[in-house]
């Protein structure tokens, strides 16, 4: 009896054996899928980078951001000067302060005076201030020089950033159609595995009792 048990248990071994290695080829096969995959998508993005479109319009993209860049530089420094010649102004019209003896309508003036400028310098700071933020900062997509670089192409060119929106739109598309496929091929696997690893162990535990 002992030796029919132990020859129906060598019977079983080899069978336990048979969903690790199942699930070992369809691991096996979804790796060689998913680098089949990655393969496609890099020759995609490498066509996608070397078109002459792409190329054309990161050249012209990038002269509009060097043009911009030197457009906030140039009234940075402007309003820079405007604002230094101000605040010159504004000390020459503290320094004339009305006397004691002045007339109540000269001092009104001259406090007039000195509101003006002082609301004017605030202006001016302000708007340095904006185009600081415009030079510096970053918008929703980049920086705020290249968001209006890129808005500013798209009314010099409209053609040019037509065909780049398709072309990004088509390269986008692309992406989430390897994203699901790659999802729907892992989904697969781990469902086949789940089954096989199942069946192997509704299998042993058969053999089990029928030996018992």
């Amino acid at each position: 009896m002992n030796a029919v048990n132990d020859k129906t248990h060598k019977s079983v071994k080899p069978l336990s054996d048979v969903p690790a290695k199942l699930a070992g080829t369809i691991v096996s096969e979804a790796d060689a899928l998913q680098q089949q995959a990655e393969d496609a998508h890099g020759e995609q993005q490498a066509l996608l980078e070397a078109s002459p479109l792409e190329s054309q319009y990161a050249a012209a993209l990038e002269a509009q951001v060097e043009a911009k860049h030197d457009q906030v530089e140039r009234i940075e420094v402007r309003l820079e000067g405007v604002i230094e010649q101000q605040e010159a102004k504004l000390h020459q019209i503290e320094a004339k302060q009305p006397g004691i003896l002045s007339m109540p309508s000269t001092r009104a003036n001259w406090q007039c005076q000195i509101q003006q400028q002082q609301a004017l310098l605030q202006r001016l700071h302000g708007r340095l201030e904006g185009v600081r933020e415009i030079k510096d900062g970053m918008g929703l997509h980049g920086p705020r020089v290249e968001e209006l670089a890129a808005r500013k192409l798209r009314h010099a060119e409209p053609e040019l950033a037509e065909g780049w929106d398709e072309m990004r739109a088509a390269q986008r598309a692309h992406e989430a159609l390897m994203r699901k496929k790659d999802q729907e091929k892992r989904i697969k696997v781990e469902r086949e595995q789940s089954a096989t690893v199942g069946r192997g162990q509704t299998q042993s535990l058969n053999l089990n009792r029928s030996v018992s």
